[in-house]
C-alpha cells in the first residue's frame, strides 16, 4: 500500500498521540477538548495543480489553544527515498500560500523516511543584493532514531516510527522483515494500548511491511498465538478486533497458490476494500451505487482513484475515474 496513504491515515486516526510524539512543545498548549480538523478540501483549492508533481502539503490540522486563541499547524509527512533539491523551497512555497490564504499562526514539521542519513533538509534560505529570507522548520529523520529508545516510548508513534525503520533496515530481505513485524505486533500487545490505538496501528503495520502470501498466511497464524497469550492483559483476539483485521489474508487461504490469476485477482479485492475505506473517511460516506463498481474495478484503475483520492473534492468527481 502506498506509504503516503498510511502517513495520513494513522495521523488522521491518532491525531493527538501524534503531536505529543512529533511536537511536543505545542502539545501542552493545545484544548484536545475542543476537537481539530483537517483542511484537505482547502488544501487542493490553494494547491490545484495539473501536473504530477506533489505540490501541496500532506496534512493541514486546525486547533485551538488552551488561552482560547486559534493555530493553525502544517505537518508535511515527506515519503522520498531520494534528495530532492528543491524540497525547502517547496516547504516555504507551503508556508507562504497557507499564510496568505488565511493569515494564521503556522508550526510545519517534515519527517523523512528515506533511508540517506546525510539528507535532512531543515531551512529554506534567499538572498538578493539586500534582499534576505531564511525560512525555517522542524524535521524528523526516521533513519537516524534509536531502536532502543523507540522500544522504550509508550506513545504509540514510536511504533509507527519503528515499523518505518525496520522497513529501511529490512530492505529486500522478507525474512528480516517477518521477524521484525513480529517482534512490533509482540511490543504492541505489551504497551497496554486501547482498543483503537491497537487496530489502528496494526492496520498501519501489516501494510507497511507488507509480506509474500506465504510468509503472510504464516504470519496470520503467529498472530493468533500472540492475541491468545495476551488475554491475561484483556487483549484477546476477539476484543482487539485483530480477527476481523486479517479478513483479507484469511480469504487468500482458499486460493490457488502460486496461480498468477488468482494473485492479481487477491490484489485487485484488497485495493478495491482500502479504496471504500479511504472515500467512506474522506466524505463520511460512500453510495452503494460507487462502492459497487468499485469493487470490479481492475488493478490499474484502483491505482489511479487511490492516487488522486486526496485532490478529489466533490465525491462526485469520483465519476471520472469509474
Amino acid at each position: 500500500m502506498d506509504r503516503d496513504i498510511l502517513w495520513k491515515g494513522i495521523i488522521e486516526d491518532l491525531f493527538k498521540e501524534f503531536i505529543s510524539f512529533f511536537m511536543p512543545e505545542i502539545y501542552e498548549h493545545i484544548d484536545f477538548n475542543k476537537g481539530h480538523s483537517f483542511l484537505d478540501k482547502e488544501l487542493a483549492k490553494i494547491f490545484n495543480e495539473s501536473d504530477n508533481k506533489k505540490k501541496y502539503p500532506d496534512k493541514l490540522a486546525k486547533v485551538y489553544l488552551k488561552n482560547g486563541d486559534e493555530k493553525w499547524i502544517l505537518i508535511h509527512i515527506e515519503i522520498q527515498g531520494y534528495k530532492e533539491d528543491e524540497f525547502a523551497e517547496r516547504m516555504f512555497t507551503y508556508f507562504y500560500r497557507i499564510y496568505d490564504k488565511y493569515r494564521r499562526k503556522i508550526n510545519a514539521i517534515a519527517i523523512f523516511t528515506d533511508e540517506d542519513q546525510k539528507y535532512k533538509i531543515d531551512k529554506f534560505e534567499y538572498k538578493f543584493y539586500n534582499t534576505k529570507l531564511t525560512y525555517e522548520y522542524g524535521t524528523y529523520k526516521i533513519i537516524e532514531q534509536s531502536e532502543d529508545e523507540l522500544k522504550q516510548n509508550s506513545n504509540p508513534f514510536a511504533l509507527v516510527v519503528l515499523a518505518s525503520l525496520y522497513l529501511i533496515k529490512s530492505k529486500k530481505s522478507i525474512n528480516d522483515r517477518y521477524m521484525y513485524k513480529l517482534s512490533l505486533i509482540r511490543l504492541m500487545l505489551q504497551k497496554g494500548y486501547n482498543r483503537e490505538q491497537i487496530e489502528k496501528l496494526f492496520i498501519f503495520i501489516d501494510s507497511l511491511l507488507e509480506l509474500p502470501k506465504k510468509e503472510a498466511l504464516k504470519f496470520n497464524e503467529e498472530i493468533k498465538i500472540l492475541s491468545k497469550e495476551g488475554d491475561s492483559m484483556g487483549l484477546s483476539w476477539e476484543s482487539t478486533n485483530l480477527a476481523k483485521v486479517f479478513k483479507e489474508i484469511g480469504r487468500e487461504e482458499g486460493k490457488a497458490e502460486g496461480k498468477a490469476e488468482g494473485k492479481v485477482e487477491g490484489r485487485a479485492e484488497g485495493k478495491a476494500e482500502t479504496l471504500v475505506k479511504l472515500i467512506r473517511k474522506k466524505f463520511n460516506l460512500i453510495p452503494k451505487h460507487y462502492e459497487d463498481k468499485i469493487m470490479i474495478l481492475d488493478e490499474k484503475k484502483l491505482d489511479n482513484i487511490i492516487d488522486n483520492i486526496f485532490t478529489i473534492q466533490d465525491i462526485k468527481d469520483i465519476d471520472k475515474y469509474l
